[in-house]
């Protein structure tokens, strides 16, 4: 094959690459469990506190994120299983763990606060805004 044959050929490769493989820039799509909770995402929304799977920022279905309205129960893939966080805004929140015996604990996500290997994945069962009353921290 001539030198002039093979460019061609390799654009045509390149080419047929890019359209296989999803852009990183592409907008996730847009997954919303209840009016509290918003997108998977494949990192942090500005404007979120978002929870991933794995550490890193990583996970099956990307991250799942919380806009700050109310009280939201994580999706099952995060749920006792958030190795990582991220919160994209300056508010504080609360992450929450409920006990067998009734009482709950709470941890607090502060405005820009990120964790890549979360200590607390074990425990993650949902987020709220405000600081719960009747949990202690944990």
């Amino acid at each position: 094959m001539s030198a002039r044959l093979r460019l061609p050929a390799a654009l045509l490769a390149a080419a047929a690459l890019l359209v296989a493989v999803p852009s990183a820039t592409a907008q996730p799509v847009l997954r919303t469990p209840s009016a509290s909770a918003a997108p998977a995402a494949p990192a942090a929304l500005p404007g979120y506190v978002c929870f991933w799977s794995e550490p890193e920022e990583h996970g099956a279905g990307g991250g799942w994120c919380y806009n700050g309205t109310g009280y939201s129960e994580a999706e099952p893939r995060v749920k006792r299983h958030a190795k990582s966080f991220s919160n994209q805004t300056q508010d504080t929140f609360y992450a929450l763990h409920f006990l067998r015996d009734g009482g709950c604990l709470y941890r607090t996500i502060y405005g820009g606060d990120y964790s890549p290997n979360w200590e607390w994945w074990e425990k993650f069962d949902g987020v709220q805004r405000s600081r719960p009353a009747d949990c202690q921290p944990g």
